[in-house]
């Protein structure tokens, strides 16, 4: 039987990422909120409340690809999130993403799909990958 964390401990681990991310938010340009929010389809005090430490409640994973690609994350606190976020969450493990996601030679290809429901979306988000990973390992094969 696998130990969870307590919702006290959880909680802090959540406020760690998330102060994380409200540092590197508040050294950005204005306006960035509003980028977020508009990029993951939501409402600004939904983005306040996800990069506050000060709200409980916690980022969506869903969220986490886009929020990296308009924040800009320094290597070192991108890991320092990653690592808390994974602790505050270790169920989500296996669907976080590495700090570098596009090892060397490669580049990374954002889609936008329209929302399915959680389950279904997790299902295309695999097969997509599960897809660029066959298609990469066919190319490779050839050269």
């Amino acid at each position: 039987m696998s130990k969870r964390t307590s919702d006290p401990d959880r909680e802090q681990l959540i406020r760690a990422y998330k102060t994380i991310l409200h540092d590197v938010v508040e050294r950005r340009p204005s306006g960035l909120r509003l980028k977020i929010a508009e990029a993951i389809g939501r409402n600004k005090s939904f983005v306040s409340q996800i990069t506050s430490p000060n709200y409980p409640i916690p980022i969506p994973r869903k969220h986490l690809d886009r929020i990296f690609e308009l924040v800009h994350f320094t290597p070192e606190e991108k890991a320092k999130f990653l690592e808390c976020y994974r602790r505050a969450h270790p169920r989500l493990d296996a669907r976080v993403p590495p700090p570098d996601s596009a090892q060397e030679g490669q580049r990374v290809l954002r889609l936008e799909l329209p929302q399915l429901g959680s389950t279904l979306d997790a299902q295309v988000d695999q097969l997509v990958r599960d897809f660029a990973r066959r298609v990469t390992d066919l190319l490779r094969s050839r050269k």
